[in-house]
């Protein structure tokens, strides 16, 4: 974002000097001076296609795409995710958008999936080997092993149609978004919910379906009730326990994540 706002200003720095020569001779060194890859126009007409965009005054084949969108190290929830990996709070027609940012921490982030489906987690009454069991909302809160437990989940002798259903998931056939979706782990379900209204705004932009105010399963294994699952409420992160703790033939809410 900086590095976009850093080539704005010496875009407009530039084309204020050459407004300003007074003679042919400064304005001719001006154009000779100031070519259009250095002022950051390395777009063609097609490429800013649908986007706010600017023309280089010395080449008119040359284009600055004012909204290409910005670089995952710029992601905010709520922000859309493209397959070309960039993010922007803007819809940008010319890209294909496939998540909202739903969390960010440092080098941790990811996205939901713009649809999502009902389905049981599978295995009613066993355990899963495999997976850790977490006894507690606050122990579960824990884990953001979602990608894992799905893997888990899918080498496992029985059925589990949560999980199978986001490894399956593939909104485009290239790029980002292609492959890597995975049920999330109850923590990050957890943390999804703080970021409710701007996860379900950026969602409102593109008409998708939004974040029910319900519960979504978790790739999270619960054992203190016949080997149950943990399930999160999107909308205020609260974690059924105990007695509560949803048996694994339940259908609820999937909503898939993307590490990017």
């Amino acid at each position: 974002m900086r590095k976009r706002i850093k080539t704005m200003k010496t875009v407009i720095a530039a084309l204020m000097l050459c407004s300003t020569a007074m003679t042919p001779a400064l304005a001719q060194n001006c154009t000779s001076s100031t070519r259009c890859a250095e002022l950051g126009y390395t777009m063609s007409k097609e490429d800013c296609d649908g986007i706010k965009s600017l023309v280089c005054p010395f080449d008119s084949s040359k284009y600055f795409c004012v909204e290409a969108g910005y670089s995952a190290a710029d992601a905010q929830p709520g922000m859309i995710l493209y397959s070309d990996g960039t993010v922007s709070d803007s819809v940008i027609p010319s890209k294909t958008p496939v998540g909202i940012v739903a969390y960010v921490a440092g080098s941790t982030r990811f996205a939901v999936a713009l649809t999502e489906t009902t389905a049981e987690w599978g295995g009613y009454g066993s355990n899963v080997s495999c997976l850790t069991d977490y006894g507690s909302t606050s122990s579960a809160q824990t884990d953001f092993n979602g990608a894992t437990n799905t893997q888990c989940l899918i080498n496992d002798s029985q059925s589990h149609p949560a999980a199978e259903y986001c490894n399956n998931y593939k909104p485009v056939s290239s790029g980002t978004g292609s492959s890597g979706w995975y049920l999330p782990a109850a923590g990050e379900l957890y943390v999804t919910s703080f970021s409710y209204g701007a996860i379900n705004l950026g969602l409102q932009k593109l008409s998708k379906t939004q974040l029910s105010s319900n519960y979504y399963w978790s790739s999270s294994e619960n054992y203190t009730y016949n080997y149950g699952a943990w399930v999160v409420n999107s909308f205020d992160g609260d974690m059924p326990s105990g007695s509560n703790t949803p048996t694994k033939n339940r259908s609820y809410r999937v909503r898939c994540v993307l590490a990017f």
